[in-house]
C-alpha cells in the first residue's frame, strides 16, 4: 500500500479504535472536577501506555515474520481483516442485547473511580480498562499489519502511527483539550455526554463494531479479488 492508501486505512480504524464509552465517561468525570489536570493526565497515560504495548508487540511480530512477497502480505492482510472484522460482527451481537445489570455495574464503578485521588490510581484504572478494550484492539491490528508492511518510507510509517494513535486516544485527549480552551462553560456539554454514554454504553460500541467489521470484511473481500490493494 502506498501512503494515501494507508492513511485511508488508518483514519477509519483509528477512530474506530477510539469508540471507549467508559475511559471517555471517566475522563469526562475527571475533567468536571477540580484538580484535574494530573488525574486526567494520568488516565491519558494509561490508555496510551496500554495501545503503545499493543502495537509495539504486533509491530515487532509483524517486522519479524514479514512475508517475503508481496502476494503473500496481501494474503496475510486479508485474514487478519477478515477476521478482526467477523470477530467485531460477533462482538456487536452480543452488545446489541440489553445488559442493564453490566451497564449499571459499570457506571457505578466508574463513579467511584473518581472519587480515588491518587494519580497512580487512575493511570492503573485506565491501563486495565485499556488492555480489556477488545473492540480498540480489533480495529487497530489490520492499521498496524499494514504499516508494518507497507510500502512507505520509516518516517511516513511514523506519521501514520501517530495518526492511528492521535485517533484512537480521542476519548481521554479531547475532554481535557475542550476543558483547557473553555473552562467551566463546557460542563452542560460535558454532563450531557457523560449521561448518553452511560445511558448507550454498549450499543455505541455495537454500531461501531458492526460498521467497521463491515469496512474489514469487505476490503478483505475486495482485496482478494483485486479491486483494491
Amino acid at each position: 500500500m502506498g501512503f494515501m492508501a494507508l492513511l485511508a486505512t488508518v483514519i477509519p480504524l483509528g477512530l474506530g479504535a477510539a469508540f471507549t464509552p467508559s475511559l471517555l465517561a471517566l475522563q469526562v468525570l475527571i475533567v468536571s472536577g477540580d484538580p484535574w489536570a494530573r488525574r486526567a493526565m494520568a488516565v491519558a497515560l494509561g490508555n496510551a501506555l496500554a495501545f503503545g504495548l499493543f502495537g509495539a508487540l504486533f509491530l515487532l511480530g509483524f517486522a519479524q515474520a514479514r512475508p517475503a512477497t508481496g502476494a503473500d502480505a496481501d494474503l496475510v492482510g486479508i485474514l487478519i481483516r477478515a477476521a478482526a472484522g467477523i470477530a467485531m460482527w460477533v462482538f456487536a451481537a452480543w452488545l446489541f442485547v440489553p445488559h442493564p445489570a453490566l451497564r449499571d455495574r459499570v457506571e457505578s464503578d466508574i463513579t467511584a473511580y473518581v472519587r480515588r485521588a491518587s494519580s497512580w490510581v487512575f493511570f492503573g484504572i485506565a491501563f486495565l480498562l485499556s488492555i480489556k478494550d477488545v473492540s480498540s484492539f480489533l480495529a487497530l491490528l489490520p492499521a498496524l499489519h499494514d504499516i508494518s508492511v507497507g510500502s512507505v518510507s520509516l518516517p511516513e510509517k511514523a506519521f501514520l502511527l501517530l495518526v492511528l494513535y492521535l485517533l484512537a486516544l480521542l476519548p481521554v485527549l479531547l475532554p481535557p483539550a475542550l476543558r483547557l480552551g473553555f473552562g467551566h462553560r463546557v460542563d452542560p456539554f460535558f454532563q450531557r455526554v457523560y449521561r448518553f454514554t452511560m445511558d448507550h454504553q454498549f450499543p455505541i460500541v455495537g454500531v461501531m463494531c458492526a460498521i467497521i467489521g463491515t469496512y474489514l470484511v469487505v476490503s478483505a473481500v475486495l482485496i482478494a479479488m483485486g479491486v483494491i490493494s
